[in-house]
Parts: structure tokens; C-alpha cells; sequence
């Protein structure tokens, strides 16, 4: 009722467009299909018809920067923000602190990452780290005058080692945010001790609030940002495989930020 609806629970798991199985009646829940049941309790949004498809879908994305990187770590102006990880979710968090007045917004990749880590200084980052290639420690502190981040979100995918590299990352008293799933993999290196002396919050963030989907939509509807920037690709359906595979790294010599499927 409040708009938390990511944290609603029913059948075994999130209650919540792509989420439901299909197996619960009318089975139409989302999931690239040419119709969508609207639930009595379902929370809609507003946009004007006449945004590119592309673009609107670009909704969800946002969401989760506004959700992730503003409204869990209450960041504002002043904040240095850090952000582990150039992805889809990466960018939206850059565009988001950007919006929200961060005074310093950093963000790290890998060097296969340039190009995204590119988009991300032309969305609003002031620095950007390639951890392969550069001390990133080092280059926090440097970044930060020797204070770290205020802010650390960690949206990167599949590895585990970012969650522990983020405590050395963050200020006294900094707010650490744990987006990025790792396939229930354990965290090696994980220095707890670091949570205690510097008196950190750790906060879990799972999916969006319905107060984050409108900020991304008002931020879209503006036209003041190039979010557009984000959407890289466009596949047919047939292509939903490769679509998938491409956004996972899985492509050799191909990334993807965004992807649309059209039916």
C-alpha cells in the first residue's frame, strides 16, 4: 500500500510483475509477452506517449539509481559517492547522485569497461577508476582528500571481491549500499573489523520503490539528461538468447548496456 512493493512476499517468492510464475493464473506477468493482466493492487505510472519505447523502458533502470544510490543512503549535497561497478544500474546510480547534488561521483570498471566508463564521466561522473590497471584504494583517497567515499554503492555483477574491497573504500561513518547479486557466492577477504572502526551501515537494497520509479520518470520527461545514451541495442525476439548473453559479458568482443526486445 505504501509503495514498497519489492519487499511484498507471496507463492515463494517476490509477488511482483516478472516475479509471479506463470503457473498462477492469468499467467500473463510480464516477460516480453504481447499482453500483461493488470492486478487490482497494481501500482501504475504515468509517462507521455510520446517517449521512444527505448526510452521509457529506461524507467527501471533509474528506479534503481534513484532507490539505490539516493533514497537508502540519503545522499545529498556534499557527499562523495562511489559507485563499484559501469553497468546499466552503475549509470542510472551516477545520474541519480548527479540529481540528488553529490559533490564528488566516482565510479570503477574493469578495463574492458572504457567505453561504459566513458559514459559515464559524459552522465555526470567526475572521476573514473579501471581497477585492473590503477591502485583504486589509492585513488579513492586521492579522489577524496584522503577521506573516502560517503557514499558506496556496489551494483557490480556476479563477483563477490567488490563487497569486501568496498569497506576500504568508505569515509568514517560511511553508508555502503549491497546492490549487485553474486549467485549466493561467499565473500572471501571480507574484513569485518573495517564495519566497526569506521562505524559503517551496511544496507541491502532489493529492487524499487514506487517513490523511485517517479523520480526516474520526472528525470526522463525532462529531457534534461541523455539517458538515451544508455540504450545500446535492439533485438528481435527470436534473439532473446543472445540478448541476454550479450548484457550477461557473455558475447566476446561485444557489450551491452541497455537491450529493448521487439516483438
Amino acid at each position: 500500500r505504501d509503495g514498497r512493493y519489492q519487499v511484498c512476499r507471496g507463492h515463494g517468492g517476490m509477488f511482483g510483475y516478472a516475479y509471479v510464475p506463470i503457473t498462477r493464473p492469468p499467467g500473463l506477468w510480464g516477460a516480453y509477452a504481447d499482453y500483461m493482466y493488470l492486478h487490482p493492487n497494481a501500482i501504475v505510472h504515468r509517462m507521455r506517449k510520446d517517449l521512444p519505447a527505448s526510452t521509457a523502458a529506461l524507467f527501471n533502470p533509474l528506479g534503481a539509481g534513484f532507490r539505490w544510490a539516493v533514497e537508502l543512503p540519503d545522499t545529498g549535497p556534499g557527499d562523495a559517492v562511489l559507485i563499484l561497478g559501469p553497468g546499466q544500474r552503475g549509470l542510472a546510480s551516477v545520474i541519480a547522485a548527479r540529481a540528488a547534488g553529490a559533490d564528488t561521483i566516482i565510479v570503477t570498471g574493469l578495463a574492458r569497461d572504457a567505453e561504459k566508463l566513458a559514459l559515464a564521466r559524459e552522465l555526470g561522473a567526475d572521476h573514473t577508476i579501471d581497477v585492473e590497471n590503477e591502485d583504486a584504494r589509492k585513488r579513492v583517497r586521492e579522489l577524496t582528500g584522503g577521506r573516502g567515499a560517503d557514499v558506496v554503492v556496489e551494483v557490480s555483477a556476479n563477483s563477490p571481491v567488490p563487497v569486501a574491497e568496498s569497506l576500504w573504500y568508505a569515509a568514517l561513518g560511511a553508508r555502503v549500499v549491497l546492490a549487485g547479486v553474486k549467485g549466493f557466492k561467499p565473500v572471501p577477504d571480507f574484513v569485518s573489523d573495517l564495519i566497526v572502526v569506521k562505524e559503517l551501515k551496511l544496507i541491502g537494497a532489493f529492487g524499487v520503490t514506487s517513490r523511485s520509479y517517479q523520480a526516474a520518470i520526472r528525470l526522463i520527461e525532462a529531457g534534461r539528461v541523455p539517458v538515451e545514451r544508455m540504450h545500446t541495442h535492439d533485438f528481435p525476439l527470436e534473439q532473446a538468447e543472445h540478448a541476454i548473453r550479450l548484457l550477461a559479458g557473455e558475447i566476446e568482443g561485444e557489450q551491452s548496456i541497455h537491450s529493448c526486445l521487439l516483438p
